[in-house]
């Protein structure tokens, strides 16, 4: 067979994604940039809060894109498993491109039946990026069930 059917997320999934986010990080009193992304790597949502840094809005988008490519959470660890250094995640950053690959936490996959339909990523929380991103993740979930979010 030359073809596979694929599922996409759509508007409505990464405003999900994105208002579960924002509404983590309001609780938390974070200030931060969320960007959900395709599997492809283009922008479909994003949100800067009043008071986030500037920065948060490209390192937010190229932690989703870089999630979304490499089908894994942004970090140190490879797909493998393997723990990376610091100077090793620098390494692959500066090798493919910041605008491509982003190597610290707070990025991660949006996988739905098997498959990675897109990324989120958050800036600006710093160690707690990924979980804040998580709940946007745990929010399009619950709705997919069916199941009231909230």
């Amino acid at each position: 067979m030359y073809t596979k059917t694929t599922l996409k997320l759509t508007l409505a999934g990464a405003t999900k994604v994105l208002e579960g986010v924002l509404k983590e990080a309001k609780s938390r009193a974070q200030e931060i940039s969320v960007a959900v992304v395709d599997a492809g790597g283009h922008l479909i949502a994003f949100a800067r809060t009043d008071a986030a840094e500037l920065q948060t809005i490209a390192i937010a988008e190229n932690k989703a894109r870089s999630a979304a490519f490499a089908g894994i959470p942004t970090g140190k660890t490879s797909k493998a498993g393997n723990e990376g250094s610091d100077f090793h995640s620098l390494a692959i950053t500066l090798a493919a491109g910041p605008d491509k690959v982003v190597k610290v936490q707070g990025g991660l996959p949006i996988i739905v039946q098997g498959q990675c339909i897109g990324g989120v990523g958050v800036s600006g929380a710093a160690h707690i990026d990924a979980e804040i991103a998580q709940t946007g993740l745990d929010s399009l979930e619950v709705e997919a069930r069916g199941l009231p979010v909230g």
